[in-house]
C-alpha cells in the first residue's frame, strides 16, 4: 500500500510545492500579468468603445468591476497553463511509476493543486494592493473595499480557483496535457460568450455597477453563478481523483481501484447531483417572460376600468407582497380573463366578485400567464388578487424589474401587478399606495395624493387616470428638483452624487426646453393634471423608458467626467464645445426621445404595424429638437445613423430574398428580423416622417402633427389613420426618401453589419 503523507508534514509539504512553484518563470508570470490585468482594468469603461459609456465619470462603483473581469480573464488562461505544466511534469520526466510506489500519489496530487490554489490568492491579494495604489493615488478615483475587493473575491479568485479544479480534474482524466487543455479551452470560450448567466464562470454578464443603484441587483447572479461552479469544478476534480491511474493501469481498471474508497465516487455523485439541482432550480430568470412580446391576444369582449392595488416593498429580502382589485365590463358568455404574471411571484388569495376562488385560475404552460376562470352569467367582475415573492427577470442584466436596498426600478412589463390581457375603457381609473423604508423616495404614477409614515417605513398613495395600464414605480435615494416649462410642472428625480454635473450642464434648463419645444409643435403635455417625472435610473437599464406620465433615464446620462469635459473654476463650470457636439449631444437626444413618448406613446396611442410606431415619432421629434438647439451639425450624427441602418437593411440580401429566409435556422431568422424590424421602428419611420416634412413644408407639417395628436388624443392612431390625417400616401413617402449627408454615414456602418450574416 502507497505511503500516506503524515498530516503535520504535509503542512511543511505544502509550503516546499509553493517555493518550487514560485520560483519558476511560468509562475511570476502567472502573477503577474493578472495583476497589470487588474490595473487595466480601470479603464475598462474606456475600452469598451460603447458610445453611450463614452466620459462616463469614474466612480468607485463605476470602476471596481473591470478589474476583476479583467484579471478574471487573464489569470483564468494562465493559471490554466501552470497548471496543466506542473501535473504533467511527472508524466513527462516518467517518475509517475516512481511516486506511484513511494507515497500516496492522490494526495501528492492535491497538495499540488492546492499550492497553485496559494498562489492564486497571493496574486489576488497583489492585485488589490496594486489596485488600491493606483486607483487612488494615480487616477484619484476613492476606493470602497466593500465593492471592489468582493469583486475581486468573488470573480477574479473563484475564477482562477475554478480553472485550477478543473484543470487539475481534466488532466487526472485523460493524463493527457494537449487534449486537457483542449477541452479546458473549450469551457472557456463558451463561458465567455454564453448569453447563460450561470455558464459564465470566467466572468459576468454585467458590464459596469450602478454608481447609482449599488451592486445587489447584479451581484446576487454572479453569487448564483459562484455557487453552482464550486460544485461543478470541485465535482470535475473529484472525478479526476476517482480516474487517476494507478500502477500504469488503463482507464477501466484505475476506476474500479480508486472506487473501492467508497468517499470518492459518493463525493462525485453528490457534487454531480449538487451541480444539476442548482442549475435547473435557478431563481433569478424566467424564459417565459412574456417581456419582448408585443402580440398577445387581447380579450376584446372585456373591458378592464379600474385598478386598486397596495404593495408592500422589502428591499433587505429583494421582494414584495400586493393585493389588487381590479374591475372589469364584460360581454355575458366571457368565461376566462386572461393575466400575465411575474412567474417569481406566487398567488396566495384569490376573490371573484366577493367570493373566494382558490382554484378556479390555471397557469397557461410555457408561458408567464394564468387564466382565470370568471362567472359567464355576470356583466361586471371584480377580481381580488393576494400575491407575494420575488420578481425575475427574462435576461441578465437588462431589468425590466428589481428590488434592492439603494433602489427600487419597476417599470410595467416586470408585471409587479399582474396584467389582463383585456380591452379598456376609454381611461382607466388607477389609484394604490406603495410602502417601503423610508429612507427611499418612491416615484409613483399619476398625482401623489398623500404620504403616511409609521416607524421606519413609508407609504406613499396615489391616483391617475390613464388610457392604458401601465404602471411603473421607482425609488432611490433622490434629490428632487420642481421645474416648470410653460403650464406643464415638472419634478426632476435625481441622484445627489450627481448633482455637481447636473447643475454644470444646466440639464435642468435642457429639460423645460424639451417640455416647451414639444408644446408649442405639437400640443399641450397630454397630462396637465399630474407632473411630468423625469427620473434617473440605474445603469443597470440602459437608455430610457416612457411610462405614464414618467420618464425614466439611465444614470450615464446625468453621471460623466466634469473635471475632463469642462474647464475652470468649481463655481463657474462650462461645457467644453467639443463636448457638446458630441456625447452631451446624444444624451440630451435621448431625453429628448423618451419625453416625446408623453405625447406619443401614452398620450396618443400609436399602434405598431411596422415600419409604424411610436419610436419613429419620437425619434423624429428627438432629431427636431436637438437640431433647434444645437444646430444642424450636431443632429446630422443622428440622420446619417438613420440612412446607414436603412441602406445596410436594403442592401442586405435576405431583404431582397425574403423567400429565403425560410432557409435560416430559427435562431438567425429570429434575429434578422428582430434587428430588421428595429431599423424600420428607429430609423425607417423618421426619415419617412422627414420625407412628409419635405413635401409638405416644416410649417405645415407641424400643424398637421399638431391636429393629428389633439384628435387622437388618448386614442389608438393607426398608419393609416395618420397618413390620411395628414393628406399623403405611403407610396409618396416610400418615394424619394430623405438621404443622409456627408461622410458621416460612414460611421454607421456597423449598424447593418448583422444583416450581412
Amino acid at each position: 500500500m502507497a505511503n500516506q503523507i503524515p498530516f503535520l508534514s504535509g503542512f511543511f509539504f505544502l509550503f516546499n510545492e509553493i517555493r518550487l512553484i514560485s520560483r519558476s518563470k511560468l509562475a511570476l508570470i502567472s502573477i503577474f500579468l493578472p495583476v497589470l490585468a487588474t490595473v487595466l482594468g480601470l479603464n475598462a469603461i474606456d475600452y469598451t468603445n460603447e458610445r453611450s459609456l463614452m466620459g462616463l465619470a469614474k466612480t468607485s462603483f463605476t470602476v471596481a468591476l473591470g478589474p476583476a473581469q479583467y484579471a478574471a480573464i487573464a489569470g483564468s488562461l494562465l493559471f490554466a497553463v501552470l497548471t496543466l505544466m506542473l501535473l504533467s511534469k511527472d508524466h513527462r520526466q516518467n517518475s509517475t511509476s516512481l511516486l506511484n510506489t513511494s507515497c500516496n500519489y492522490s494526495q501528492l496530487l492535491v497538495f499540488r493543486t492546492a499550492a497553485i490554489l496559494s498562489l492564486g490568492i497571493f496574486t489576488v491579494v497583489l492585485g488589490s494592493i496594486a489596485l488600491y495604489a493606483v486607483q487612488v493615488f494615480v487616477l484619484e478615483i476613492p476606493f470602497d473595499p466593500g465593492v471592489s475587493l468582493s469583486s475581486l473575491l468573488v470573480i477574479t479568485l473563484a475564477g482562477i480557483f475554478f480553472t485550477v479544479l478543473i484543470c487539475s480534474g481534466l488532466y487526472m482524466i485523460t493524463e493527457n496535457l494537449d487534449i486537457s487543455f483542449l477541452v479546458y479551452c473549450i469551457l472557456f470560450f463558451m463561458s465567455i460568450g454564453s448569453s447563460n448567466y450561470p455558464l459564465k464562470w470566467v466572468q459576468t454578464s454585467a458590464v459596469m455597477y450602478s454608481d447609482f443603484g449599488g451592486i445587489p441587483p447584479v451581484f446576487k447572479f454572479v453569487l448564483y453563478n459562484r455557487l453552482l461552479w464550486i460544485f461543478v469544478s470541485t465535482g470535475i476534480f473529484t472525478f479526476g481523483l476517482l480516474c487517476r491511474r494507478r500502477y500504469e493501469s488503463n482507464l477501466v481498471l484505475s476506476l474500479k481501484l480508486n472506487a473501492k474508497q467508497l468517499w470518492i465516487p459518493f463525493l462525485v455523485l453528490l457534487l454531480l447531483g449538487a451541480s444539476l439541482l442548482v442549475y435547473i432550480n435557478e431563481p433569478y430568470i424566467s424564459r417565459n417572460d412574456s417581456v419582448f412580446e408585443t402580440d398577445l391576444k387581447v380579450n376584446e369582449n372585456v373591458k378592464l376600468t379600474h385598478v386598486s392595488s397596495n404593495v408592500q416593498f422589502f428591499p433587505v429580502n429583494q421582494s414584495l407582497s400586493a393585493r389588487v382589485l381590479y374591475e372589469f365590463e364584460k360581454e355575458v358568455g366571457t368565461e376566462y380573463i386572461d393575466f400575465v404574471t411575474n412567474p417569481g411571484l406566487h398567488i396566495n388569495r384569490l376573490i371573484v366578485n366577493g367570493v373566494e376562488a382558490p382554484a378556479s385560475y390555471k397557469i397557461i404552460e410555457g408561458t408567464d400567464r394564468i387564466r382565470l376562470g370568471v362567472p359567464a352569467e355576470s356583466r361586471n367582475v371584480t377580481i381580488d388578487i393576494s400575491y407575494a415573492g420575488s420578481l425575475k427577470s427574462p435576461f441578465v442584466p437588462g431589468f425590466p424589474g428589481y428590488i434592492s436596498e439603494e433602489s427600487i426600478y419597476l417599470l410595467e412589463n416586470s408585471h409587479w401587478i399582474f396584467e389582463p390581457l383585456t380591452g379598456s375603457n376609454e381611461m382607466i381609473g388607477i389609484e394604490g399606495s406603495v410602502t417601503a423604508p423610508k429612507n427611499l423616495v418612491m416615484v409613483v404614477p399619476g398625482k401623489l395624493t398623500g404620504v403616511l409614515e409609521e416607524h421606519d417605513r413609508k407609504t406613499w398613495e396615489y391616483s391617475a387616470l390613464s388610457n392604458d395600464f401601465s404602471p411603473g414605480v421607482f425609488a432611490g435615494n433622490y434629490a428632487v428638483k420642481k421645474l416648470l416649462a410653460g403650464n406643464t410642472e415638472i419634478e426632476f428625480y435625481y441622484s445627489p452624487k450627481h448633482r455637481a454635473y447636473i447643475e454644470a450642464l444646466g440639464i435642468k434648463n435642457y429639460l423645460i426646453n424639451i417640455v416647451s419645444y414639444y408644446e408649442k409643435n405639437i400640443g399641450s403635455y397630454p397630462y396637465q393634471e399630474y407632473p411630468l417625472k423625469i427620473v434617473e435610473s440605474s445603469i443597470y437599464k440602459t437608455g430610457g423608458h416612457s411610462t405614464l406620465n414618467i420618464v425614466t433615464v439611465s444614470e450615464y446620462v446625468f453621471n460623466r467626467e466634469l473635471d475632463r469635459k469642462i474647464g475652470g473654476d468649481s463655481d463657474s463650470l462650462s461645457p467644453d464645445p467639443t463636448f457638446l457636439e458630441d456625447t452631451f449631444v446624444g444624451d440630451m437626444n435621448l431625453l429628448a426621445h423618451e419625453i416625446a413618448h408623453q405625447w406619443w406613446g401614452t398620450g396618443v396611442l400609436v399602434e405598431e404595424n411596422s415600419p409604424w410606431s411610436s419610436e419613429g415619432l419620437a425619434d423624429y421629434l428627438a432629431y427636431k429638437y436637438v437640431t433647434d438647439e444645437f444646430g444642424s451639425y450636431a443632429s446630422a450624427y443622428f440622420l446619417a445613423m438613420w440612412r446607414g441602418g436603412v441602406d445596410s437593411m436594403e442592401n442586405s440580401y435576405y431583404y431582397a430574398n425574403p423567400k429565403m429566409l425560410e432557409n435560416l435556422p430559427e435562431k438567425q431568422r429570429q434575429k434578422y428580423d428582430m434587428e430588421a424590424r428595429k431599423v424600420e421602428l428607429y430609423s425607417k419611420m423618421p426619415l419617412l416622417l422627414l420625407r412628409a416634412e419635405e413635401l409638405l413644408g416644416e410649417e405645415s407639417f407641424f400643424i398637421e402633427l399638431s391636429d393629428v395628436y389633439a384628435e387622437y388624443r388618448f386614442k389608438p392612431l393607426s398608419y393609416e389613420e395618420f397618413l390620411s390625417s395628414i393628406g399623403l400616401s405611403e407610396a409618396e413617402l416610400d418615394e424619394n426618401p430623405v438621404k443622409g449627408g456627408g461622410t458621416e454615414a460612414e460611421i454607421t456602418a456597423e449598424e447593418g453589419a448583422v444583416f450581412d450574416e
